[in-house]
């Protein structure tokens, strides 16, 4: 996984030390393409919670002015080593959904966004449990007793808002709450999930998520936006000079 997370900011670098827009923007049109984006914040999870591993891609594109369709996908290891169990997981997972950016610019070369939007989320994913024990005061005690690999998966939706800065020509930053609706679970009998891919807690119904990505958009056309927003002009009333006695 860490050698895959290489590779991809390497790819970042290379696109912005090669950034020669395919495009030139004219006067009153804006720049579009697809923008590819790695989630950060799943990665800071190897300090808070280091059994747990996340990698996040996410691509969107600004399919109509303001409204962009979105996919987000990623991996996830889980590897828990504790005195009385060992536990083990891995899955995938996707997001699919669209966001709308709720600014109102006054040009056309504008591209910071507050925006709102949903997602569909699905998960697949196995997870066992190892070298299990259960102390003395049940069943005589047990070692080494163990659960076997269950496949599993999750579905549900989710609320996100968020904002997001162009910091160079087509580099964008920003970050992003995620309120997770859980609408169906293949669950297992014996154990409950420790972190379903994408979601979160296992056990939980709803829960809440932050993304800080980093993103790179290729700028593949320009278009004429439907309006422009044009900066208010306001007129200063000249100040009135009091009268000296």
């Amino acid at each position: 996984m860490l050698r895959i997370l290489k590779y991809t900011l390497a790819l970042l670098l290379l696109l912005i030390l090669l950034n020669r827009p395919a495009v030139g923007q004219e006067a009153g049109m804006r720049v579009r393409g697809p923008r590819i984006g790695v989630d950060l914040a799943s990665l800071a999870l190897l300090y808070f919670d280091p059994g747990r591993m996340t990698l996040t891609f996410s691509a969107d594109y600004e399919a109509w002015q303001d409204i962009y369709p979105v996919i987000e996908f990623g991996y996830q290891t889980v590897k828990l080593e504790k005195d009385i169990y060992q536990y083990q997981s891995n899955g995938i997972f996707g997001r699919l959904g669209v966001d709308v950016n709720l600014l109102k610019y006054e040009q056309t070369n504008v591209y910071e966004m507050f925006y709102a939007g949903f997602r569909y989320g699905m998960s697949y994913f196995t997870h066992k449990a190892n070298d299990i024990v259960i102390p003395d005061d049940y069943f005589e005690g047990i070692s080494d007793a163990y659960i076997v690999e269950n496949q599993l998966n999750a579905h549900w939706i989710s609320i996100v808002g968020g904002v997001r800065a162009e910091l160079f020509d087509n580099l964008f930053m920003g970050w992003s709450v995620l309120a997770n609706i859980k609408l169906a679970q293949v669950k297992d009998t014996n154990m409950v999930p420790y972190n379903i891919p994408g979601f979160g807690k296992g056990d939980r119904t709803v829960s809440m998520q932050i993304n800080y990505t980093i993103a790179y958009r290729i700028p593949t056309q320009t278009y004429k936006p439907r309006k422009i927003i044009k900066k208010k002009e306001i007129t200063a009333e000249p100040e009135s000079i009091p009268l000296q006695e």
